[in-house]
């Protein structure tokens, strides 16, 4: 095929909710158009954000290839990669690299990029020698190797026995027009609660490694133990986000349980989320394992004060008692402190978020997208 400009191809499971996905829609809506075309490729199925994609003017593709490492799904694969014809295909993260790069090749693809975003075992390396080798070689020969931190590019770089340099790191960003010209929202209104109710909020999809169970049982400790400000009404605390339903069922459970201390309230995805944040009292990450955490570079655009979990990822980009409160993971106790010291001491809770969206001017989708290109 000729054409006038290359295509680049982004490999992915699904287009559904997530960190991948997000910065999948933020920097293609950044991308430069006139010298790159691009397609987005789902060996899953499309996923609920695949009409964004398609949104943006860009095609999105998808062929059924699981079991991932099966020879007939990679053919089929391969022909439909070869159909596509990308200059270079674009792989995030275990598991689909085994898929992705070895369908590439096959279909004569040149250029190979695998690009991580978290810091977790790879997908085989506790259930497969053979796959978890395979993997590895397939990541040594890519043309290019991403990762999206310090941190990440760290672990990996432990993981493929390479030189840190090796792997180039490209963070993630914000995309700041979104945020300044947000409509204005009454969360407090739409909760039906009283203008003055503190508001805590913790953003994230529902999964283990988020530990939303840690935040709430923090609330509870919050309140049972008085470390709220007196003199106003209760915190109530916000889990925004949506996941698989096993999680939903746990939550609801550990929500019912906390009810008699807390006003704990799931209120699931939200499309709004530069209207929603800036409503925030504080926001809350309890995560243990993050890559570039959207979720901190977000509340720092809307200048919410942050209490999170004292880990690598997250205190690379803000510091402890300078942009933001810290505690150690899976310290349900320790995060409530920092909740009821920002709830109480909100001279210090401006502070940090005003060092905090000094800060965040370093990230923007614009400049992550200009690297990938580079």
């Amino acid at each position: 095929m000729t054409r006038s400009k290359p295509l680049v191809l982004r490999f992915v499971s699904r287009m559904a909710v997530g960190g991948v996905q997000n910065g999948i829609i933020e920097t293609l809506a950044v991308a430069d158009r006139e010298s790159f075309d691009f397609a987005v490729m789902c060996y899953k199925k499309a996923g609920k954000w695949a009409p964004r994609v398609e949104d943006l003017g860009i095609p999105v593709h998808t062929q059924k290839t699981l079991p991932v490492w099966h020879p007939y799904q990679l053919v089929r694969l391969s022909s439909a990669i070869r159909r596509i014809a990308p200059d270079l295909v674009y792989v995030y993260q275990s598991p689909s690299i085994i898929p992705g790069v070895t369908a590439a090749r096959l279909a004569g693809v040149r250029r190979i990029v695998v690009h991580y975003t978290s810091i977790n075992e790879p997908q085989w390396a506790a259930q497969s020698a053979l796959l978890n080798r395979w993997e590895k070689r397939l990541t040594l020969r890519a043309d290019a190797i991403v990762a999206v931190s310090e941190a990440v590019a760290e672990r990996n770089a432990r993981w493929l026995g390479v030189d840190l340099e090796r792997i180039t790191v490209i963070r993630n960003g914000v995309n700041f027009g979104k945020w300044s010209d947000a409509p204005a929202l009454d969360l407090r209104a739409e909760l039906g609660l009283p203008p003055e109710t503190p508001l805590v909020g913790h953003v994230a999809r529902y999964h283990e490694l988020k530990r939303i169970e840690d935040l709430i049982e923090a609330a509870a400790i919050v309140v049972r133990e008085g470390l709220a400000p007196p003199g106003r009404p209760a915190p109530v605390f916000l889990v925004i986000g949506g996941g698989p339903k096993q999680f939903a069922e746990q939550y609801q459970r550990l929500v019912a349980e906390a009810a008699p201390w807390a006003d704990i309230r799931l209120i699931g995805e939200r499309a709004d989320l530069p209207s929603v944040l800036p409503n925030l009292d504080v926001g809350v990450l309890c995560s243990e394992i993050e890559g570039c955490p959207n979720t901190i570079l977000e509340y720092m655009c809307a200048g919410v004060p942050i209490a999170a979990t004292d880990i690598k990822s997250i205190a690379d980009i803000v510091g402890h008692n300078s942009e933001a409160l810290l505690s150690v993971p899976r310290d349900p106790a320790g995060l409530a402190r920092s909740i009821g010291r920002l709830l109480g001491d909100r001279e210090l809770a401006q502070t940090l978020a005003t060092r905090a969206r000094s800060t965040v001017e370093d990230y923007c989708w614009e400049r992550t997208e200009a690297e990938y290109e580079r």
